[in-house]
């Protein structure tokens, strides 16, 4: 399912719809924010028909993509930045209906995350486009306070993200990616040529069936390795909290060292949405595994009067 218009779109967003609720909520807030053209790729899992589309005048592209329930909102993000036809906007925005139903706060974390990188500049434009658009060192930009160092981030997931870095570039990476950061949330603005290291024809494989994993996935693993991708190719990770200082300072006088010393400065270190028990289980990684290990192999019933009581 598809539109499209004359226009050329400015960029082309990225979402992936598995709660319908949640992106009734979701288009409204793009309609309203955005006022340049763009473009939409929809991916949804097959229990989901076709979604209503945000009622603007600035879509000018449109397609719904329906993919099996596989990779969370990563592998059906890969797979359409696969497909031959779409537009070829360089720009992109990364969101999906994120619920977190594990957590009582969700609803309230997905809005912060959509709502800052849908921020403007108060007469209509993104700040997020115009930031990759007029500073071409910059190639990812996460939501406020969200742009996360990874060292620490990664513990069940170290073999993943190891064996990942190793197909793409050989040896053993996983101390270089523990310095740098990544997008936590999983939506980002980012440049679409960059991620191509990641659109290899055997990444499918690397994808488990889905059975409610709260981590340790090729999902969770390659979410944190979004912003290790574009530095390891020479281009820097922002977060919206950098936009304003990066816009008003003048591209050509900044060297590229300056520009990550800008970035760093100014970054926002109050994630309001940190969990006082992820950052227990962040310093103790061991006790994690253990955690992780009990979780995987409790009875479904089990998980959701956990999760039910966690939230109350």
């Amino acid at each position: 399912m598809s539109h499209e218009t004359d226009q050329q779109g400015e960029f082309t967003i990225f979402a992936h719809v598995f709660y319908p609720d949640v992106w009734e909520e979701m288009r409204r807030e793009i309609a309203d924010a955005i006022h340049q053209p763009f473009g939409l790729v929809v991916t949804r899992p097959p229990s989901v028909t076709a979604v209503p589309l945000p009622d603007t005048r600035f879509l000018v592209f449109s397609r719904q993509i329906e993919l099996e329930n596989r990779g969370r909102d990563i592998l059906p993000f890969l797979r359409a930045l696969r497909q031959p036809d779409l537009p070829l906007t360089d720009i992109g925005l990364k969101l999906h209906t994120k619920r977190s139903p594990h957590r009582s706060d969700g609803a309230d974390w997905r809005r912060f995350l959509s709502h800052s990188l849908l921020e403007t500049d108060g007469q209509g434009k993104l700040l997020g486009h115009a930031v990759i658009a007029q500073e071409k060192r910059i190639a990812l930009i996460a939501p406020r306070a969200h742009l996360l160092p990874l060292d620490g981030r990664t513990s069940i997931n170290d073999g993943m993200i190891s064996d990942l870095l190793t197909s793409l570039y050989g040896g053993d990476m996983t101390g270089d990616a523990k310095l740098t950061r990544f997008a936590a949330g999983s939506m980002f603005w980012f440049r679409r040529s960059l991620l191509t290291p990641l659109l290899s024809d055997d990444i499918a494989t690397r994808f488990a069936p889905e059975h409610g994993q709260l981590d340790g996935t090729a999902a969770h693993a390659l979410e944190r390795m979004f912003s290790t991708i574009v530095e390891r190719q020479g281009y820097l990770a922002a977060a919206m909290e950098n936009a304003v200082p990066v816009l008003e300072a003048p591209s050509s006088s900044l060297s590229a060292a300056q520009l990550a010393d800008l970035i760093d400065r100014t970054l926002d270190h109050e994630n309001p949405f940190s969990l006082s028990l992820r950052d227990f289980w962040r310093k103790n990684p061991r006790l994690l595994r253990v955690a992780h290990m009990i979780y995987a192999r409790m009875p479904k019933r089990l998980i959701r009067v956990l999760r039910a009581a966690v939230q109350r």
